[in-house]
């Protein structure tokens, strides 16, 4: 089950080690409902974090998903979230396992839907719980000014996963998740200007990176090109809104900057976000003329693209990982070239 979840987070074995884990005392769903009895949490272990991986939960569409190795796993994973969830005022059904996937139906009070949010380890200091609870608690606070309600937060430690945390929240259900307001990751690879997305109305939470902004609303996103003339920046300026428009978005920004980078004359940006109708057109103001140079792909070292620059200088950003939840989304590892601020 290990090696299940891994994947599934599409994070490296390599993390995993050999450490034991602590065993778990549970309450089966049955005599939970019986009795009402609590869930206790694992032995050593703070009530609020999760040190075995049958105990971390998601949410997909319509339903709560858990991974298990056996029955007993996931019936214990149940029952400690039905506990949960009961007392957050979440209506739960019966637990289905089946291939070590575990599934938990549930009904809210006003119909609304849970969402679950996985924390990107680069929003914290490495190693450094205070840091790590410091942001959770942070997200949470301004996830509530945003309009979402959390329902619960989860210190991660698992093996094979790098510290982080898990919040289970309730939003406004949509026919296309990418319009839900969600709390979301942006990271591109080039540098972010935040002002744009806060301008034209989501609201950003924190930007822990200059190229990753962590944000409240639904699906948003940034491209940039490159292009030798202006004519052909013009073209591909043109052919991107044409193709985001498409597919749902709303441009936010445009941006068509001078650059010197041998062949490349032009670097063009692109800000947008699903149109849901709520948002409005930004602007990318003339400070951001003049910030860009161009890097290129120089080597590969651990998780890092590292890049040399034109300026000199040497630029790094994180390999890029499929996104869990739409594995079939090809992802371009360390793309070529790229654009910090």
């Amino acid at each position: 089950m290990r090696t299940l979840i891994a994947l599934s987070l599409f994070l490296s074995p390599a993390l995993a080690g050999a450490a034991g884990l602590p065993d778990f005392h549970y309450t089966d769903l049955k005599t939970l409902r019986e009795t009402g009895a609590a869930v206790r949490a694992p032995a050593g272990a703070p009530a609020d974090v999760v040190t075995e991986g049958h105990m971390l939960l998601q949410a997909g569409t319509k339903l709560l998903v858990g991974y298990a190795d056996t029955p007993e796993q996931a019936a214990a994973g149940a029952a400690y979230w039905a506990s949960v969830l009961n007392a957050a005022g979440v209506e739960t059904g019966a637990m289905e396992y089946k291939s070590g996937l575990y599934t938990i139906p549930y009904k809210t009070a006003d119909g609304r839907v849970i969402r679950s949010f996985l924390a990107d380890p680069m929003q914290f200091p490495p190693k450094d719980e205070a840091g790590l609870r410091a942001d959770m608690a942070a997200t949470q606070a301004a996830m509530a000014a945003a309009g979402l309600t959390p329902l619960t937060a989860r210190v991660v430690n698992l093996e094979y996963l790098l510290p982080t945390y898990s919040l289970l929240y309730l939003t406004k259900a949509d026919a296309k998740p990418e319009r839900e307001s969600q709390l979301r990751v942006l990271k591109p690879g080039d540098d972010l200007d935040a002002e744009v997305f806060r301008s034209a109305g989501l609201a950003v939470i924190s930007q822990p990176k200059p190229w990753m902004i962590v944000y409240a609303g639904p699906e948003a996103g940034h491209v940039g090109m490159i292009a030798g003339t202006l004519e052909r920046a013009q073209e591909k300026l043109k052919a991107r809104k044409e193709l985001l428009k498409g597919y749902g978005k709303r441009i936010l920004a445009e941006k068509i900057t001078p650059i010197d980078e041998g062949d490349y004359k032009f670097y063009i940006e692109l800000y947008f976000v699903e149109d849901t109708g709520a948002f409005t057109l930004a602007a990318l103001g003339p400070a951001a003329a003049g910030r860009r140079t161009v890097c290129f792909i120089s080597r590969v070292e651990k998780n890092d693209c590292v890049y040399a620059c034109r300026d000199g200088r040497e630029y790094r950003v994180p390999v890029r990982e499929p996104d869990p939840w739409d594995p079939n989304t090809p992802v371009i590892a360390c793309p070529q070239v790229v654009f910090p601020l």
